[in-house]
Protein backbone atom coordinates (compact mmCIF):
# COMPACT_ATOMS: atom_id res chain seq x y z
CA UNK A 1 0.00 0.00 0.00
CA UNK A 2 1.34 3.51 -0.36
CA UNK A 3 0.26 6.38 1.45
CA UNK A 4 0.91 9.92 0.20
CA UNK A 5 0.90 12.59 2.07
CA UNK A 6 0.46 16.34 2.26
CA UNK A 7 3.39 18.53 2.70
CA UNK A 8 5.72 16.39 1.84
CA UNK A 9 7.06 16.05 5.69
CA UNK A 10 5.97 12.33 5.81
CA UNK A 11 4.09 12.81 8.34
CA UNK A 12 1.33 10.39 9.09
CA UNK A 13 -0.50 13.45 10.72
CA UNK A 14 -0.90 15.00 7.45
CA UNK A 15 -3.69 15.07 5.11
CA UNK A 16 -3.25 12.20 2.43
CA UNK A 17 -3.71 12.69 -1.27
CA UNK A 18 -4.46 9.19 -1.99
CA UNK A 19 -3.47 5.82 -0.98
CA UNK A 20 -2.91 2.95 -3.52
CA UNK A 21 -3.49 -0.86 -2.58
CA UNK A 22 -1.84 -3.23 -5.52
CA UNK A 23 -3.38 -6.76 -5.79
CA UNK A 24 -7.38 -5.67 -4.51
CA UNK A 25 -8.53 -7.67 -7.47
CA UNK A 26 -6.53 -10.94 -9.49
CA UNK A 27 -5.73 -10.51 -12.70
CA UNK A 28 -8.20 -13.19 -13.27
CA UNK A 29 -10.75 -11.40 -11.36
CA UNK A 30 -10.03 -8.23 -13.73
CA UNK A 31 -10.96 -9.96 -16.66
CA UNK A 32 -13.84 -11.73 -15.23
CA UNK A 33 -15.33 -8.27 -14.68
CA UNK A 34 -14.33 -7.09 -18.59
CA UNK A 35 -15.98 -9.71 -19.42
CA UNK A 36 -18.99 -9.00 -17.39
CA UNK A 37 -19.14 -5.96 -19.72
CA UNK A 38 -18.18 -6.93 -22.55
CA UNK A 39 -21.63 -8.34 -24.08
CA UNK A 40 -23.62 -5.90 -22.38
CA UNK A 41 -24.79 -2.48 -24.01
CA UNK A 42 -22.56 0.35 -22.97
CA UNK A 43 -23.28 4.03 -23.41
CA UNK A 44 -21.77 7.34 -23.38
CA UNK A 45 -20.29 8.72 -20.65
CA UNK A 46 -21.84 11.86 -19.60
CA UNK A 47 -20.05 14.53 -16.92
CA UNK A 48 -21.54 14.45 -12.80
CA UNK A 49 -24.94 16.07 -14.03
CA UNK A 50 -25.00 13.34 -16.56
CA UNK A 51 -24.62 15.72 -19.89
CA UNK A 52 -22.61 14.31 -22.36
CA UNK A 53 -19.66 16.75 -23.16
CA UNK A 54 -17.29 15.18 -25.84
CA UNK A 55 -14.59 17.76 -25.63
CA UNK A 56 -14.45 16.86 -21.35
CA UNK A 57 -14.97 13.22 -21.70
CA UNK A 58 -15.20 10.45 -24.44
CA UNK A 59 -15.51 6.71 -23.32
CA UNK A 60 -18.10 4.25 -22.58
CA UNK A 61 -19.47 2.99 -19.65
CA UNK A 62 -21.68 0.66 -18.28
CA UNK A 63 -23.27 0.71 -14.75
CA UNK A 64 -22.55 -2.30 -12.68
CA UNK A 65 -25.83 -3.37 -10.83
CA UNK A 66 -25.10 -5.32 -7.18
CA UNK A 67 -26.77 -8.71 -7.65
CA UNK A 68 -26.13 -12.23 -7.18
CA UNK A 69 -23.30 -12.21 -9.46
CA UNK A 70 -21.28 -9.17 -8.59
CA UNK A 71 -22.17 -9.06 -4.83
CA UNK A 72 -18.04 -10.34 -4.32
CA UNK A 73 -17.22 -7.44 -6.65
CA UNK A 74 -19.45 -4.84 -3.79
CA UNK A 75 -17.55 -6.29 -0.65
CA UNK A 76 -14.72 -6.29 -2.52
CA UNK A 77 -15.16 -2.58 -2.92
CA UNK A 78 -16.37 -1.70 0.50
CA UNK A 79 -13.40 -3.51 2.10
CA UNK A 80 -10.76 -1.52 0.29
CA UNK A 81 -12.90 1.85 1.00
CA UNK A 82 -13.17 0.73 4.49
CA UNK A 83 -9.60 0.30 5.22
CA UNK A 84 -8.22 3.36 2.75
CA UNK A 85 -10.80 5.65 5.41
CA UNK A 86 -9.91 3.58 8.88
CA UNK A 87 -6.02 4.21 7.62
CA UNK A 88 -6.16 7.29 5.61
CA UNK A 89 -9.18 10.30 5.43
CA UNK A 90 -11.20 9.83 8.23
CA UNK A 91 -14.65 10.33 6.70
CA UNK A 92 -18.26 10.55 7.47
CA UNK A 93 -19.72 8.30 5.28
CA UNK A 94 -22.81 5.98 4.49
CA UNK A 95 -21.82 3.51 1.84
CA UNK A 96 -22.60 3.87 -2.11
CA UNK A 97 -25.24 5.07 -3.34
CA UNK A 98 -24.34 4.66 -7.01
CA UNK A 99 -23.89 1.45 -8.72
CA UNK A 100 -20.14 0.83 -9.19
CA UNK A 101 -19.19 2.04 -13.59
CA UNK A 102 -16.55 -0.31 -15.55
CA UNK A 103 -15.36 2.48 -18.22
CA UNK A 104 -13.29 1.55 -21.50
CA UNK A 105 -11.21 3.61 -22.74
CA UNK A 106 -10.49 2.82 -26.60
CA UNK A 107 -8.24 5.01 -29.02
CA UNK A 108 -8.96 8.31 -28.76
CA UNK A 109 -11.09 8.42 -25.60
CA UNK A 110 -9.98 10.50 -22.56
CA UNK A 111 -11.80 12.19 -19.60
CA UNK A 112 -10.16 15.56 -18.86
CA UNK A 113 -9.78 17.42 -15.48
CA UNK A 114 -12.44 17.13 -13.57
CA UNK A 115 -13.80 16.22 -9.64
CA UNK A 116 -15.99 13.60 -9.18
CA UNK A 117 -18.07 15.70 -6.60
CA UNK A 118 -21.01 17.59 -7.92
CA UNK A 119 -24.11 18.52 -10.20
CA UNK A 120 -27.53 16.86 -8.44
CA UNK A 121 -28.72 13.83 -6.66
CA UNK A 122 -25.98 11.55 -5.73
CA UNK A 123 -22.91 12.78 -7.06
CA UNK A 124 -23.20 16.29 -4.91
CA UNK A 125 -22.51 13.46 -1.63
CA UNK A 126 -19.68 11.56 -2.95
CA UNK A 127 -16.69 11.62 -0.91
CA UNK A 128 -14.35 9.31 -1.79
CA UNK A 129 -13.53 7.53 -5.29
CA UNK A 130 -12.10 4.19 -5.97
CA UNK A 131 -10.58 3.42 -9.18
CA UNK A 132 -9.20 0.25 -10.40
CA UNK A 133 -7.40 -0.08 -12.92
CA UNK A 134 -8.76 -3.72 -14.78
CA UNK A 135 -6.44 -3.84 -18.00
CA UNK A 136 -3.17 -5.15 -18.52
CA UNK A 137 -0.94 -1.97 -18.77
CA UNK A 138 0.65 -3.56 -21.37
CA UNK A 139 -2.58 -3.42 -23.56
CA UNK A 140 -2.63 -0.05 -24.30
CA UNK A 141 -0.86 3.23 -24.04
CA UNK A 142 -1.31 6.67 -22.45
CA UNK A 143 -4.56 6.64 -20.63
CA UNK A 144 -2.90 7.39 -17.65
CA UNK A 145 -4.70 8.28 -14.27
CA UNK A 146 -3.40 11.32 -12.99
CA UNK A 147 -4.31 13.39 -9.90
CA UNK A 148 -3.79 17.12 -9.26
CA UNK A 149 -4.66 17.23 -5.62
CA UNK A 150 -2.13 19.52 -4.45
CA UNK A 151 -0.96 21.59 -7.44
CA UNK A 152 1.57 18.99 -8.32
CA UNK A 153 0.40 16.12 -11.06
CA UNK A 154 1.13 12.75 -10.22
CA UNK A 155 0.43 9.59 -12.23
CA UNK A 156 -1.60 6.91 -10.50
CA UNK A 157 -0.72 3.32 -10.29
CA UNK A 158 -1.14 0.90 -13.54
CA UNK A 159 -0.40 -2.55 -11.83
CA UNK A 160 -3.18 -4.48 -12.80
CA UNK A 161 -6.51 -4.96 -10.28
CA UNK A 162 -4.44 -1.87 -8.14
CA UNK A 163 -7.00 0.25 -6.04
CA UNK A 164 -6.62 4.02 -5.76
CA UNK A 165 -8.61 5.88 -3.24
CA UNK A 166 -8.45 9.56 -3.02
CA UNK A 167 -11.15 12.54 -1.84
CA UNK A 168 -13.72 12.94 -4.85
CA UNK A 169 -12.81 16.65 -4.78
CA UNK A 170 -9.38 15.78 -6.08
CA UNK A 171 -8.88 16.67 -9.63
CA UNK A 172 -7.57 14.27 -11.43
CA UNK A 173 -8.10 12.79 -15.47
CA UNK A 174 -7.83 10.20 -17.43
CA UNK A 175 -5.11 11.15 -20.11
CA UNK A 176 -5.99 9.92 -24.21
CA UNK A 177 -5.69 6.61 -25.30
CA UNK A 178 -2.79 6.51 -28.18
CA UNK A 179 -3.11 2.81 -28.54
CA UNK A 180 -5.47 0.02 -27.38
CA UNK A 181 -7.96 -0.38 -24.98
CA UNK A 182 -7.97 0.31 -20.83
CA UNK A 183 -10.86 -0.55 -18.78
CA UNK A 184 -11.14 0.43 -15.02
CA UNK A 185 -13.49 -0.17 -12.28
CA UNK A 186 -15.06 3.16 -10.25
CA UNK A 187 -17.55 3.70 -7.02
CA UNK A 188 -17.89 6.72 -5.04
CA UNK A 189 -18.32 6.37 -1.02
CA UNK A 190 -21.01 8.69 -0.02
CA UNK A 191 -21.63 10.59 2.95
CA UNK A 192 -23.43 13.90 4.71
CA UNK A 193 -21.47 17.20 3.65
CA UNK A 194 -17.91 18.21 4.43
CA UNK A 195 -18.46 21.16 7.61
Amino acid sequence: MALLLDGGTGSRSAAPLWVDYPDTFTADECALLIGLTATLPHKDAGLVDGKAQADVRRTLIHWLAEDEATAWVYARLAAVMARANREAFHFALSGFDEDAQVARYADGHFYDWHIDRGGRGAGRNRKLTVAVQLSDPLAYDGGDLEINPDGHVALGPRARGTAMVFPAYALHRVAPITRGVRHSLVIWAHGPDFT
